[in-house]
């Protein structure tokens, strides 16, 4: 496929950090000559952003008369120089052989002409996470955004025209031919986005808000392959699932259900707050028991169907219990909840007979 000397490639590049090298994907080894894949690339966790570069074997090239617009076979490829990258990042492919001029090495293609192969590598942008954190909100317009400008020179083999093999005496650099041959380097325009939140996961928790006390629910994540998950619950316990994204838990009351989710550089963390049904509460046990007024701006009577004693305990909604008391000797009891915040909590009421759960919402 021949290609002019000025290429423009939009590319959207990512993130990489001590990487020691990259990965090439096979998949493209067939694709036209350029960088995939195509469009933007976020961050790895891993901290590493990888392009697959599928080197030139020809180009078109105007080297004016009387030679005019012949084809230059192009047998290796190479970046001479990268401009525009944030302070402390690096530019880095997987043919690195230094020194100068072969900073970064050189694709060599393989087969022979007119009928070349494509090289296939990878190239990438590394740097500590502290350079890239510092890169955040930087670049022209204090975005993130990073125009990058990638300087390639080419190496002729031969050309279509016998004549203009004898005058460029290949195989030559494209950057040692005249510009009056159509010599010299083109460029690869490309754009680094550093973006706030390049180090996050998505931890979203999927799963019931509303529960019944004794009965089990799958809480989820999107699955991160690589990473580790751990699985926080109050006012209950994980059945099964530990240490994986889906857990199956049961809960006593209200309560939370609380995911942290690692991956090498990247984190993510999520707090997912569950309500007893009230309806439900009251089918755990036969105790006979009634909280009123309810809401209530924070004296709530609570009324018995005996004097027997019982224990309660009122929770807030992280299953943190506020307020312990054994009672006995009647069946009428007033509640003093005006010194806590309002919102909604749960009581626990334990007898002889068994327990059961009210919801009481303070205004």
């Amino acid at each position: 496929m021949k290609k002019h000397l000025l290429v423009v490639i939009a590319l959207v590049s990512s993130m990489g950090t001590m990487a020691q090298n990259c990965t090439v994907d096979p998949q493209y080894a067939n694709a036209a000559p350029g960088l995939y894949p195509v469009g933007s690339l976020g961050p790895t966790c891993e901290l590493v952003a990888a392009k697959t570069i599928v080197s030139l074997t020809d180009t078109l090239i105007d080297a004016g008369a009387p030679l005019g617009v012949l084809t230059a076979y192009i047998d290796q490829l190479k970046v001479d120089s990268v401009y525009g990258l944030p302070s402390g990042l690096e530019f880095h492919t997987n043919v690195e052989t230094g020194p100068p001029p072969y900073n970064w090495g050189v694709y060599v293609n393989s087969g022979t002409v007119p009928n070349q192969t494509s090289a296939i590598g990878c190239a990438y942008v590394s740097g500590a996470q502290g350079s890239w954190n510092a890169a955040i909100g930087g670049g022209p317009n204090n975005d993130g955004v990073y125009p990058l400008v990638f300087v390639i020179d080419a190496r002729i083999q031969s050309t279509s025209s016998g004549l203009a093999n004898a005058v460029l005496s290949p195989p030559v650099w494209l950057s040692g031919v005249s510009p009056n041959f159509g010599g010299g380097r083109f460029y690869i325009l490309d754009t680094l986005v550093v973006a706030s939140d390049y180090a996050d996961l998505d931890a979203t928790i999927s799963g019931a808000s509303n529960i019944d006390p004794a009965t089990q629910y799958n809480y989820s994540v999107t699955p991160v392959p690589g990473a580790t998950y751990n699985w926080t619950v109050t006012n209950g316990t994980v059945m099964s699932g530990t240490g994986t994204a889906s857990v199956m838990v049961e809960f006593s009351g209200s309560g939370s259900v609380e995911v942290d989710i690692t991956d090498n550089s990247c984190s993510g963390n999520d707090v997912l707050v569950v309500t007893a049904n009230s309806v439900g509460l009251d089918e755990v046990s036969g105790i006979n028991a009634s909280v009123y007024p309810n809401p209530s701006n924070g004296i709530f009577t609570l009324q018995l169907e005996n004097s027997d004693a019982l224990n309660i305990r009122i929770m807030d909604v992280s299953g943190k219990v506020i307020r312990a008391e054994r009672l006995a000797g009647a069946n009428l009891y007033t509640i003093d909840m005006t010194a806590v915040e309002a919102g909604v909590y749960l009581m626990e009421i334990e007898s002889a007979e068994g327990r059961t759960f009210k919801r009481m919402v303070k205004n």
